[in-house]
């Protein structure tokens, strides 16, 4: 009995992420980056590694050196499985990135129907003026669930300004057009489909530096937490670890993370409690050269 109200579970979760209208369809966002994770997912005015890959493209510009990484969410109790592998490079003052996400289940057999969904996102951004980037990020998609297959696409637009050394604000379009046209003839759109505005405030406490963000959306919710996330990062002078912690109101988790950061190679780990899914575990790896 346990088995089969384990199965249960996760076939509606799966399903739900799925097809949740809130979030536009397929491929509904679950997390792919260990750093934004522990900060909430509030990461649209910072996204300066290759974060930026997948919450806004323009702080890809923060980028100047050869940039490659690895993210890797693990849910507990579950049999779901979701890989992120991107690079980032900078070309004259032009960043370019590239990345590959995976999403399936381990154990086709024990949940009786086959999921798999893959995107291929490409990256493109530079600064137009000292204190302005702007970035585009168009994705690929391809799906398959039960005997059912679909294939798409659908581009975010970003943009994030310094307004000084303490403070910067971002926004990042998220799949204004998309299109996912499956084999059974239904057609939907793909993802995230929200317009999100940032801000990240940097502040210097002498013992500590502290950054704290927030993300709001702007498109309606059903409860108007939803609508936000929450974070902040904390570094200590002098030692290689970083902090973080936050609220995510559009999955309902609370975050604890740390990083840790040896001579240009970065670990990155967050676990997220959630009253309504089952914890999670979000790993990950970068290194530049």
């Amino acid at each position: 009995m346990k088995k089969i109200i384990l199965i249960s579970i996760i076939g509606i979760f799966l399903l739900s992420y799925t097809f949740a209208s809130s979030t536009g369809g397929a491929f509904s966002p679950i997390i792919l980056n260990a750093r934004s994770a522990g900060m909430g997912e509030s990461y649209v005015a910072i996204s300066d590694d290759l974060g930026g890959l997948v919450y806004n493209p323009a702080g890809l510009t923060n980028i100047d050196l050869w940039t490659i990484g690895f993210n890797h969410l693990q849910i507990p109790q579950g049999f779901t499985r979701v890989e992120f592998i991107g690079g980032a490079w900078n070309i004259n003052g032009t960043i370019a990135g590239a990345s590959l996400e995976s999403k399936g289940i381990t154990n086709e057999e024990e949940l009786l129907f086959p999921f798999q969904e893959n995107a291929v996102g490409l990256n493109i951004a530079r600064k137009i003026l000292p204190n302005l980037s702007l970035g585009f990020r168009g994705h690929i998609y391809s799906a398959t669930l039960d005997t059912a297959k679909a294939t798409g696409f659908g581009f975010d637009l970003g943009a994030i300004c310094e307004v000084n050394n303490m403070l910067k604000i971002g926004a990042c379009w998220y799949n204004p057009i998309s299109y996912l046209k499956w084999s059974t003839g239904t057609t939907e759109s793909v993802g995230k489909e929200d317009l999100v505005l940032g801000s990240a405030l940097n502040l210097d406490l002498k013992s500590v530096s502290l950054t704290l963000a927030l993300d709001i959306s702007l498109y309606d919710k059903m409860y108007f937490y939803q609508r936000l996330h929450i974070g902040s990062e904390i570094k200590i002078p002098g030692i290689p670890v970083l902090f973080r912690t936050g609220y995510n109101g559009e999955k309902n988790t609370f975050s604890i993370g740390v990083g840790f950061n040896l001579n240009n190679i970065q670990f990155d780990y967050a676990f997220l409690y959630s009253k309504d899914l089952s914890n999670q575990h979000v790993f990950g790896l970068s290194l530049k050269y």
